[in-house]
C-alpha cells in the first residue's frame, strides 16, 4: 500500500495528462493520494511554454528535491514538456530526480517505476493519444472536465515551442470522443470542454477535411439535455461556415468562442507565421457575432514581439478599442531557445514590453465594465460552481455560458427558492443586477 503525490502545471492539456497518469498509477500499486511530505511517490507534471512556465517548474522541482532530501526512500518523477524540452541534459542538473518522463512516454509510467534504474530520461516513446478506455482520475470539479480531442499541432508559430515538445496534430476518432463524453456524464460532468491546440483543425490529419462541426452535431444528437459543451481553443482560420452554423444551431454548445489572435498587423503576423490578412479575420469574427446573438468572443493579444514598432502596437490598441472583445486576455513576448523569433531583429525592451502589457489589460477592463453594465436586467444561463457561501446561505458562485473555468469571471447568485434543492453543476436562468470589471452578481429565479 503506497501513496502518491501529484502537481501539475500548466495548461487544461496539462490538466488531462495528469488526470491520466494518477489514474494509471491509483491502477497499480499506489493507492492514496497525500502531500509531497507524506508521500511515497511525488510526481509533478510540467510546463515550458514561456520563460515564466519554466521559471515555475524550477522552483517547484527545486521545493521538491529538498522534501525528498529529508527522505531519500521517496522516488521523485518529472513529467511532461519541460524534460521532453530539454532532455539529457537534466539528469546531471538534478540527479536527486530519480526518472524524467516525456509526453509521449508517461503512459508507461508503471512500468518504468517498476523495471528501470533511477536517474534515466525516458523521451523516445512514438507520439501519444489516449482514448476513452484511458485510466483517468478527474481532479476538476466533479460538475465540468476537459475532454482532449487532438495532441500535437501544425501550425508552426514562430514563437512557439509546442509543436518541437508536442509533435504534429493526432485527432482522436469521433467514436471515441463521444463515448468518452457519455462517460463523463455519468460521473456526474454537466460541462464538457472540448480541448486541443487548435480544435477547429480537428480532423485534418485524419481525413483531410475539418470535422469539427461534423463532431459536434454528433454530440448535440447523442448527449443528454442539460448539458454544456464548451469549445477551446480555435485559430481564426480553422472557422468555417459549417461550424458556425452548427453552433448557431445547438442549444448544447456554448455561445463562447476563444479565438487567440495574437496580433493584428500583417507585418507582425507574417513574422509569427501566422494567417497576415487581418481584415479576413476580423470579417470572420463579424460573421461569427451576427450569426450567434448573445456569443462571447475571447481572445488573445501578445505584445513586444520583435519589430513592433509604437505605431504598430498603437494598431492593435485601435483594433482592440474597436472590435471590443468581450473577453480578452494578453502576454509579453518571452524569447524561447530554438524558436526563428529569437533570431529576428529589432527585439523589443522589456521595460516597453510591460508598459504596453499594462496598456492593453486598462483598455480592456474599460471594454469589459461598459460590457457587463449592458448585461445589466438581461437573463443568462448560469453553472453554479459553488455554494452556499458559508454564512450566506442564500448566495451561489457560478458562471454565466461566457466565463470558461478558471481564465475568466464569476457570479455571484442569490437564489430566492429551491435552495435546499440547488447544488453545484446546477445551470440555471440568472437575471443580471449589478456588474463590476471581470464579474457579476444576479438574481435566482
Amino acid at each position: 500500500m503506497k501513496s502518491l503525490s501529484f502537481v501539475s502545471l500548466g495548461c487544461d492539456k496539462n490538466l488531462v495528462d495528469s488526470e491520466v497518469v494518477i489514474g494509471k498509477l491509483l491502477s497499480s500499486k499506489y493507492t492514496t493520494i497525500t502531500t509531497p511530505e507524506a508521500a511515497d511517490l511525488i510526481a509533478i507534471n510540467t510546463c515550458c511554454f514561456i520563460n515564466e512556465a519554466t521559471q515555475e517548474t524550477e522552483s517547484w522541482i527545486d521545493r521538491l528535491i529538498q522534501i525528498k532530501r529529508k527522505d531519500p526512500h521517496k522516488t521523485l518523477v518529472v513529467l511532461g514538456c519541460y524534460p521532453q524540452r530539454y532532455g539529457k541534459q537534466l539528469s546531471s542538473k538534478y540527479p536527486e530526480v530519480d526518472f524524467w518522463i516525456g509526453v509521449n512516454d508517461f503512459p508507461f509510467i508503471n512500468e518504468i517505476l517498476t523495471h528501470q534504474v533511477p536517474n534515466q530520461v525516458f523521451i523516445d516513446k512514438p507520439p501519444y493519444l489516449y482514448d476513452e478506455s484511458t485510466e483517468r482520475l478527474l481532479s476538476t470539479p466533479s460538475h465540468y472536465a476537459y475532454l482532449k480531442i487532438t495532441e500535437g499541432c501544425n501550425h508552426r508559430c514562430s514563437f512557439c515551442v509546442i509543436p518541437s515538445i508536442r509533435g504534429k496534430q493526432r485527432s482522436r476518432q469521433i467514436d471515441s470522443i463521444q463515448k468518452e463524453a457519455l462517460q463523463l456524464i455519468d460521473q456526474g460532468v454537466k460541462e464538457i470542454i472540448l480541448i486541443g491546440q487548435d480544435i477547429g483543425s480537428f480532423g485534418l490529419d485524419c481525413s483531410g477535411k475539418k470535422e469539427l462541426a461534423h463532431l459536434l452535431q454528433r454530440l448535440d444528437r447523442s448527449l443528454p439535455s442539460g448539458i454544456w459543451i464548451r469549445l477551446l481553443y480555435l485559430s481564426p482560420d480553422s472557422i468555417n461556415q459549417q461550424l458556425i452554423e452548427t453552433i448557431a444551431a445547438s442549444e448544447k454548445i456554448c455561445k463562447y468562442l476563444d479565438v487567440p489572435l495574437q496580433h493584428v498587423h500583417p507585418l507582425i503576423l507574417q513574422n509569427m507565421n501566422r494567417s497576415s490578412n487581418i481584415n479576413k479575420t476580423l470579417e470572420i469574427l463579424n460573421t461569427l457575432r451576427l450569426a450567434i446573438p448573445g456569443l462571447f468572443l475571447r481572445t488573445t493579444m501578445m505584445v513586444g514581439f520583435p519589430g513592433e514598432t509604437d505605431a504598430i502596437f498603437n494598431q492593435m490598441v485601435s483594433v482592440i478599442k474597436s472590435f471590443r472583445f468581450e473577453r480578452l486576455g494578453c502576454f509579453v513576448y518571452s524569447p524561447q531557445s530554438n524558436t526563428p523569433a529569437t533570431q529576428l531583429s529589432h527585439q523589443v525592451e522589456d521595460e516597453v514590453k510591460q508598459a504596453r502589457y499594462q496598456k492593453i489589460m486598462k483598455i480592456q477592463k474599460k471594454i469589459a465594465q461598459d460590457f457587463h453594465r449592458s448585461l445589466i436586467g438581461k437573463t443568462l444561463e448560469v453553472i453554479l460552481d459553488q455554494g452556499p457561501l458559508p454564512k450566506k446561505s442564500s448566495i451561489f458562485l457560478g458562471r454565466t455560458y461566457g466565463d470558461a473555468p478558471e481564465v475568466d469571471g464569476q457570479i455571484k447568485v442569490k437564489v430566492n427558492k429551491n435552495l435546499n434543492i440547488l447544488q453545484s453543476g446546477d445551470i440555471l436562468r440568472v437575471t443580471i443586477n449589478k456588474s463590476s470589471a471581470y464579474d457579476l452578481e444576479g438574481i435566482y429565479p
